[in-house]
């Protein structure tokens, strides 16, 4: 079962950028099923995949933001750099053992929360330029 599903109200007007979205909660419904199967062996390659991903995802939202222009870019950095952080987090968990479950709710949470507040916020920008 899926632990997130792209919304059309997710998008920001930007085809590049929603793409990206959606690879990024494919990746994290991938690792939240393989934690639900308990399938430990796909776990470490998932979170590299979406940590790698991640980090390519949010060069290019900056730079967009940066191109057009977008006011609220060094606020955006720091919600991208706590994303950064709990993926770390996650990556710890890992070899801890901890309750993957509930750090991955939390993750996927704070993605969709993401992508409906803080990218919301450079949406009506990019759709001026």
């Amino acid at each position: 079962m899926a632990l997130m599903q792209w919304d059309e109200a997710m998008s920001v007007g930007v085809e590049e950028l929603d793409a990206q979205h959606k690879t990024l909660i494919d990746l994290i419904n991938q690792t939240f099923e393989a934690i639900e199967r308990q399938d430990e062996g796909q776990l470490p390659r998932l979170v590299e995949k979406m940590a790698a991903y991640g980090q390519t995802h949010f060069a290019t939202e900056e730079r967009y933001m940066r191109d057009i222009g977008f006011p609220g870019l060094e606020e955006h950095r720091f919600h991208h750099a706590k994303f950064k952080s709990t993926v770390d987090d996650f990556r710890r968990s890992l070899e801890s053992r901890a309750d993957l479950s509930q750090i991955f709710i939390f993750l996927s949470r704070w993605l969709a929360a993401h992508i409906m507040d803080e990218d919301m916020r450079y949406a009506p920008h990019a759709r001026e330029h």
